[in-house]
This record gives C-alpha cells, sequence and structure tokens, in this order.
C-alpha cells in the first residue's frame, strides 16, 4: 500500500511536469508565430527568421514542394480504332485528371496495354504515368505525407469516373521553394493536450526526474529564444536606431512572458585636467601626455570598465612651467549604468566611477583635475549586452 504522503508527492510531481510540458509547447508555438509575423512585417529577414528557428529548436518555415509519384492509370474511353486508342494515350490523359483541386499533373510515359472491352468502339486503356503534384510543408517526410493525403482524397471520385491510380510509388521531393510571406500563416496553432500522468506510480524518484527534465526543456527554450534575441540585437542583425529596434526586441521577450531587457542610464562624464610632462616642445609634451592617458582610453566596455573613453588635447593650450610643461587634457567617458533607482543615484555614481579610474592611471602623477561634469542623456535598453548572461 503507498504511503499517503509519498502519493501525494507523486501527484504534485506529475502537476507539476504536465505544467511545464504545456508551458513548453505554448512558448515554441507562440514564439515561431511572433517570428513569423515579424518576418511578414519585414522587421527581420528571411535567413534570420529560419536562423532563429534552428537555433531555438522550433518548425522551421513552411516550404513549397513539389512531390513525384510513379502509377499506372486504367481508365475506358472511345476511340475510332485500336490505333487512335493507343495514339492518343500516349499524349494525353482524361479530363477529369486535368480538373482536380488541389492540383495535379498526370504525365503519360509508356502505354502498357490498350484492348476493347467488348462494347463499339470502347477501349481500356492502361498507361504508366508521372504524377505532380504541390504542397505547403515544413518538412520533405510532412510533404510526402500531405501528398499522399491529396492523392487518397481524388480516388474516390475518379473511380466513379472510371479512372484508377493503383502501384502508387513516391519519388524523392525536387528541392522547395520558399513559401510568399503573405501565404505563411502566423496564427498561433492549438497546443496537443499533454498526455496525463493518470496511473500513479510509487516510484519517488522517476517522478522527480521527469519533473527535472520537463522544467529544464523549459528553461532550455525559454534561454534559448532570449540569447537568439539578444544576439539579433547586439550584432545589429535588425538594423535602425538602436532603442528604436531595443524596444521591439524588449516587446518581443514580454509578449512572451520572458524578463524584459536590462535597463540603464545613459552617461557623458567629461573630466577637465592639467598634466605635467617634461618634454622639449609643445608638441612632444602632447604625445607624451597622450602616452600618460593611454591606460585610462578604452574603446571595449567590459564588467571592470563598463564604459568608453577617449581625451584630447590641443598644443596651442600648452603652457611652458620652468623645465616643463602644462597640457590640458579633456577626458570623456561614456557610460551605461544598470542597478539604480534615480538618475541622482546613477549620475553620482558614474562620477565616481570615472574619478576612481583617473586616480588609478594617474597614480603618482602630479596631475591637477579641475572639473568633473556628468550629463544624463538617457534611460533605455543597455547598449552593451551579453547573450550569455542577459
Amino acid at each position: 500500500m503507498t504511503d499517503p504522503s509519498l502519493a501525494d508527492q507523486i501527484r504534485t510531481l506529475h502537476t507539476e511536469t504536465t505544467a511545464a510540458i504545456q508551458q513548453r509547447q505554448t512558448l515554441a508555438v507562440e514564439a515561431r508565430s511572433a517570428l513569423i509575423a515579424a518576418l511578414r512585417n519585414r522587421l527581420i529577414c528571411r535567413p534570420g527568421c529560419e536562423d532563429a528557428l534552428a537555433t531555438c529548436g522550433l518548425e522551421p518555415l513552411p516550404q513549397r514542394w513539389t512531390i513525384f509519384a510513379g502509377a499506372q492509370l486504367s481508365y475506358t474511353r472511345s476511340h475510332t480504332d485500336h490505333n487512335e486508342a493507343r495514339e492518343q494515350a500516349r499524349f494525353g490523359v482524361p479530363d477529369e485528371l486535368r480538373l482536380l483541386q488541389p492540383a495535379m499533373a498526370v504525365y503519360p510515359r509508356h502505354v502498357i496495354d490498350v484492348t476493347p472491352d467488348g462494347n463499339d468502339q470502347r477501349y481500356s486503356i492502361t498507361v504508366q504515368v508521372t504524377l505532380q503534384t504541390w504542397v505547403t510543408a515544413t518538412r520533405e517526410a510532412d510533404a510526402h505525407q500531405a501528398a499522399r493525403a491529396v492523392m487518397e482524397a481524388h480516388l474516390p471520385g475518379l473511380a466513379d469516373a472510371g479512372i484508377t491510380l493503383t502501384g502508387l510509388t513516391w519519388q524523392a521531393a525536387d528541392s522547395p521553394d520558399d513559401v510568399a510571406l503573405d501565404n505563411i500563416d502566423t496564427a498561433p496553432q492549438p497546443v496537443a493536450d499533454t498526455a496525463q500522468l493518470t496511473e500513479l506510480t510509487d516510484d519517488l524518484t522517476a517522478a522527480t526526474a521527469a519533473r527535472d527534465a520537463a522544467v529544464q526543456a523549459l528553461t532550455d527554450l525559454q534561454r534559448a529564444i532570449r540569447a537568439r534575441a539578444i544576439s539579433a540585437l547586439v550584432d545589429d542583425e535588425i538594423g535602425g536606431i538602436y532603442q528604436h529596434t531595443a524596444q521591439r526586441v524588449d516587446r518581443f521577450l514580454v509578449d512572451l512572458g520572458l524578463d524584459p531587457l536590462p535597463r540603464a542610464h545613459h552617461f557623458t562624464v567629461v573630466a577637465d585636467l592639467t598634466l605635467p610632462v617634461r618634454a622639449g616642445t609643445a608638441r612632444e609634451a602632447c604625445d607624451a601626455a597622450r602616452a600618460v592617458m593611454r591606460t585610462a582610453t578604452t574603446s571595449s566596455p567590459d564588467e571592470t570598465r563598463p564604459w568608453t573613453a577617449y581625451g584630447w588635447t590641443i598644443p596651442e593650450h600648452a603652457t611652458s612651467d620652468q623645465d616643463r610643461w602644462r597640457i590640458p587634457w579633456r577626458h570623456e567617458y561614456e557610460m551605461w549604468l544598470r542597478g539604480h533607482a534615480t538618475s541622482a543615484d546613477a549620475t553620482a555614481a558614474a562620477e565616481a566611477l570615472a574619478r576612481a579610474d583617473l586616480t588609478q592611471a594617474l597614480a603618482g602623477i602630479d596631475h591637477n583635475l579641475i572639473t568633473v561634469t556628468t550629463s544624463v542623456e538617457g534611460v533605455g535598453v543597455d547598449l552593451y549586452l551579453d547573450p550569455d548572461s542577459d
């Protein structure tokens, strides 16, 4: 007899497993639908959409497949004589085949048999033919299945007209063609019911493993969708003004129930200072100042230095002070800082970071930091996103 508390645990695990599977199915359908809608609206390109679907393990875009099959076509028709019956069988097929919907092309290959059927001027004709039809599907196997379904739907009507197709041999499909964007259905398809676990087992370990696997599959899909969306934004696959594009990506994620993109305050911090440099000429002094400030210059933000920074001076502004030059230098930081509730807090943090960076870069140098001016450029999606961690 199963312990009631154990049965309750297993029942809870089954409920969590079913919920995770259903959530993953729903997310997959909605993400695919959203990507196809973006493609139809020309917000993303077809290769980008195809890559996103493949990267996230979602159903690919449908394609138009041309499917061929060999078959024996048999029918009875009236002809003036045997020669006419054979000649027309070589080049033509009954009108009923040309009028089929969905359309199917039938091409005679060779005549197998032409036999009088006993009635005046009527002949039973058997011809080897090639059938050709067109279906829309995501994979070749699905295309063949759809083509077979089309054929099976036609057979009863053809039989009523005295026409039979036998010995069907399906061939490999031709390379598929892209489906026109307007013909791609973007409506979310209903999610198939998840198999319900009606027979509870007393194997707690197996039930826990099943729940963990279902939750992990959901988490993996969420991460894959988010990482691919951020990659498209970071790599400028979508194009346009960064914040406008970032808002579209953010809405895509939020509409799927995922977290929004990280926000950050955008600052420009300008530091004016003078540097003492020993040199023969003003030009040489400016070159020496650039060498001193090189450690405070960066074009590649990272976790320890979340900014870009560069500086400049003008030789004409250099002044001579006994045996050395005093070089005025302007150093500009562009920062995106996360995690601050107010602009005031973020402004103070930006200025402190700039001062600390200059202090470290100019340690041991008798410089004079005159002013540090911090300007808030705005608040928006962080410019520096990492697909793996954000």
